[in-house]
């Protein structure tokens, strides 16, 4: 007859225990790139948001420009970056005014350009992105009316 020979229990105590151990430090990895891949995610969501926000008032104020062609071309709808808004009872610094305030409106402390050169406007639109990657950004765009 052949004997057998076993091994004592004692010889594989903690091994589980260090397999445990190794697991949940995988597992709190990956949740903790889970988790800033989600703040990141968020922060670009928030950034794009900004972004598409300035491009829209932009070219609702090209709008405007547009109703008032004449206005426009003869420089009543200048608009220096920083400045206060317009307080005068025309209708193109009514609608700078309008304008202004849906930008500081949209935007965190939004405002906006508008320069005309002949017939081609420039409108900037200015914002703080202090969530977001950059701060301050700006959107420019040049249209002929």
């Amino acid at each position: 007859m052949r004997s057998q020979t076993t091994r004592p229990a004692n010889h594989q105590r903690g091994i589980g225990l260090i397999e445990v151990l190794i697991a949940m430090l995988v597992v709190v990895i990956g949740v903790l790139g889970i988790s800033r891949m989600q703040i990141a995610m968020l922060r670009n969501n928030q950034s794009s948001l900004l972004r598409s926000q300035a491009s829209l008032l932009a070219y609702d104020m090209i709008d405007r420009l547009r109703a008032d062609r004449e206005a426009a071309l003869d420089g009543n709808y200048t608009h220096i970056l920083g400045n206060p808004a317009p307080s005068t009872s025309t209708v193109p610094a009514g609608e700078v005014s309008a304008w202004l305030a849906a930008v500081n409106t949209a935007l965190p402390a939004g405002t906006g350009a508008i320069a005309v050169d002949g017939s081609d406007v420039e409108i900037t639109v200015r914002w703080d992105d202090t969530r977001g990657a950059l701060a301050p950004l700006s959107f420019t765009t040049i249209v002929e009316l």
